[in-house]
């Protein structure tokens, strides 16, 4: 065999162990690649769990904490306005209204006491739904807030509504505090609640 023959097989030896080893090492890389790419989607996976999982454990306490009250609903296109109710006295009330904007997707929260001013109903309700209906409600005036209040109907009735003029203040414009319409009660608490001179 001549030098040059020689020398032309060695270099397409060399050449192939070269593309041998960039094809190895390209396929290493690709499945450390993959690795990492399952690795991350698993690691993705797992926190949205654990998200879910928190989001479920709070929501399960705030409803064992919610028991001890009275849960009034107004809903409509946009709103969901929710009422929760807790007599601590035979004057006073423990709330948390909530407002979801169903097209915003803006929420409010609030809480605080009540106070009843007198031990008679000292307000009406209106019932638009019945033919703007009128029906007799216990007064509380917010602790907190001036020119608030909740109307509930007698003895924990079904029917409530709330009243504010500095809602602005507390909410954003889109999630009133002030009904939106008469709120239903949905649920009585499971606790036996103080009587509020029933």
């Amino acid at each position: 065999m001549n030098d040059s023959y020689k020398y032309r097989v060695g270099w397409i030896c060399w050449l192939i162990i070269f593309l041998i080893a960039g094809f190895t090492d390209n396929k290493s890389q690709q499945l450390n690649s993959g690795n990492h790419n399952v690795a991350s989607q698993i690691n993705s996976v797992e926190k949205k769990l654990d998200t879910l999982n928190k989001i479920e454990k709070d929501s399960l306490e705030k409803s064992d904490s919610l028991r001890s009250f009275d849960v009034y609903q107004f809903t409509n296109d946009t709103l969901v306005q929710e009422v929760y109710i807790s007599y601590v006295g035979t004057k006073q009330i423990r709330f948390l209204i909530r407002i979801i904007n169903k097209i915003s997707a803006h929420n409010c929260e609030y809480a605080g006491f009540a106070i009843m001013t007198n031990g008679e109903g000292t307000a009406q309700g209106r019932d638009e739904l019945n033919n703007d209906e009128l029906y007799g409600v216990y007064e509380y005036f917010s602790k907190g807030h001036p020119f608030f209040t909740i109307n509930v109907e007698f003895m924990r009735g079904k029917r409530m509504t709330v009243l504010t003029k500095d809602q602005n203040d507390l909410c954003a414009p889109d999630c009133p505090l002030t009904s939106q319409g008469t709120l239903r009660r949905s649920k009585l608490s499971n606790e036996v609640q103080q009587n509020p001179i029933w």
